[in-house]
């Protein structure tokens, strides 16, 4: 069972993919806190791209494919912008204190939380970047 959103990256880009997460999760019958994780990750992705993928440009272009087989769902996010690993991202020092913590890159650490597995690579000048998890269904 598959799902796919091709959209621009704009300030209009989130309202699309929540509109597709929501119905993606509902005619799957996936848990609610499912659901959740699944903006959390898009509007860390979205944040990411948007703020940093684009120095160059307005925006670009960025698709989405939601696979779900059996309860292991795959989420590729698949984007134009300018070349970036999150797997080479350091992980924040949680345990510092506030002041002594260096900005950024607590995003992309959730991201890779909410997944059991998480691969990148780089096809054809586009980011793309899998994650795949576990997921709770709805027993009806």
């Amino acid at each position: 069972m598959e799902g796919r959103l091709t959209f621009p990256v704009d300030l209009g880009a989130m309202v699309q993919v929540r509109a597709f997460v929501i119905e993606f999760a509902a005619r799957h019958a996936m848990a609610a806190d499912e659901r959740s994780r699944m903006l959390i990750v898009f509007e860390e992705l979205l944040t990411n791209l948007a703020k940093y993928g684009y120095p160059n440009r307005l925006h670009g272009q960025a698709e989405i494919t939601l696979q779900l087989d059996g309860t292991r769902l795959t989420i590729e996010f698949t984007d134009d912008g300018d070349p970036f690993d999150p797997l080479q991202v350091a992980t924040p020092d949680l345990d510092a204190p506030l002041e002594e913590r260096d900005l950024g890159g607590l995003g992309i650490h959730i991201v890779r939380t909410l997944a059991d597995e998480v691969r990148y690579c780089r096809i054809d000048q586009r980011n793309v970047l899998q994650l795949s998890r576990r997921v709770a269904l709805i027993k009806s």
